[in-house]
């Protein structure tokens, strides 16, 4: 199996999924409650901000990519 390269997008949002199901399960067997009026807004400011790193690591690739000259085979 070829290896892929490392996905910063799926790999923070797995580590939100798992923070839910961690506060789910804290929540469930103690007296810890999370407010969503604050945890929903962290949650979408988190989102935003992963898109943007995103993109802009999408966006200096794509332009550091075009700097380097393509290879032309003579055959």
């Amino acid at each position: 199996m070829a290896r892929h390269p490392f996905d910063l997008v799926a790999f923070v949002f797995g580590l939100l999924v798992t923070g839910f199901a961690a506060a789910y399960i804290v929540g469930a067997y103690t007296d810890v409650r999370l407010d969503p009026r604050l945890v929903v807004p962290l949650l979408l400011v988190g989102a935003g901000a992963v898109g943007l790193a995103a993109s802009l690591v999408a966006q200096r690739r794509s332009n550091h990519s075009d700097d380097v000259p393509a290879r032309v085979d003579q055959g």
